[in-house]
């Protein structure tokens, strides 16, 4: 299923992703949206947006290249 994102999804995923783990941003725009969405579609975004995080589980870090 593709999901259509809406501007405010997309800021919130680019304000905090240095902040937090793509699975924590996925359950609160599960919540705020009330519909599911997974770590793999915000994940996917992320990196389509140009924002890429540093390796290693648990590193909330932008890698800054």
């Amino acid at each position: 299923m593709n999901i259509k994102w809406r501007n405010e999804d997309r800021q919130y995923i680019k304000d905090n992703a240095g902040a937090m783990r793509d699975q924590d941003i996925a359950r609160e725009l599960s919540l705020r949206n009330g519909r599911d969405v997974s770590l793999g579609a915000v994940r996917k975004l992320r990196q389509r947006m140009g924002i890429v995080k540093k390796c290693g589980r648990g590193i909330c870090e932008l890698d800054e290249k």
